[in-house]
């Protein structure tokens, strides 16, 4: 393996560089340091999501249960944003690339947040299904991981509200282009629906309004006669 070189630095101390693999460029120690701290993230982020599955299946009260599978919905949503992070760095964002200029692929990253919330949280059992329809687009991480959260909390909600007990129903979540400068997320079942009553007293709700607050995205609940949909308009620009 080549050893690594110092790099001369005119304006300040020197820096260490390693050669990458195949290739003349240099990658800077911040960059290994980086790539050490994301598999360290990774990591942490998985072991605290097997301890609350571990905490889940010693829990009898199924509102716990459910608690704890909002909260399994949750962190898993942070990760999935925090893998495609690290799959866009690795596939040549660089290592001059900054996290607040990394994109992801928002579809890409849905469907994997979508197997992950069946894995843990539909009851197949009962015929619950979770599908995912979008448009492959590329969005800022921030944006990203916002759209994840809410997808996961609709879907949470709709999982805990749309159907009876042991019922088989189907969740759908939908991405699309809406112009050249916005995008369209839906989340829609074919359950009891709200009746006209915005489902806005619960944390969940409350959670889904203010990431869509803070990424300027309108948010409509639409009684979808059966069930509910909610719609987000995300402006890209």
């Amino acid at each position: 393996m080549p050893m690594a070189e110092r790099t001369p630095n005119r304006e300040g101390p020197a820096r260490h560089a390693v050669p990458l693999p195949g290739s003349g460029e240099a990658w800077p120690e911040a960059a290994l340091a980086a790539e050490e701290s994301d598999h360290r993230i990774a990591n942490n982020l998985q072991l605290l999501m097997a301890m609350i599955a571990a905490e889940k299946r010693e829990v009898s009260d199924p509102a716990a249960g459910l608690a704890l599978d909002r909260m399994l919905g949750r962190i898993g949503a942070i990760a999935g944003v925090h893998r495609q992070l690290t799959r866009t760095a690795g596939a040549g964002a660089g290592a001059g690339a900054g996290a607040a200029s990394a994109v992801v692929d928002i579809g890409g990253y849905l469907r994997t947040l979508a197997r992950q919330i069946e894995a843990g949280c539909c009851d197949a059992a009962a015929g619950r299904r979770l599908r995912v329809r979008s448009d492959a687009v590329l969005v800022p991480a921030r944006l990203a991981a916002a759209m994840g959260l809410i997808a996961s909390e609709c879907v949470l909600n709709a999982c805990k509200y749309a159907y009876a007990a042991q019922a088989a129903g189907e969740v759908r979540i939908g991405l699309s282009l809406a112009g050249p400068h916005a995008l369209r997320l839906t989340v829609e079942d074919d359950g009891a629906g709200h009746g006209g009553a915005l489902p806005s007293a619960g944390f969940g709700a409350r959670l889904i309004a203010m990431l869509a607050a803070r990424i300027g995205a309108a948010l409509v609940w639409e009684d979808a006669r059966p069930g509910t949909r909610v719609v987000l308009a995300v402006p890209l620009a």
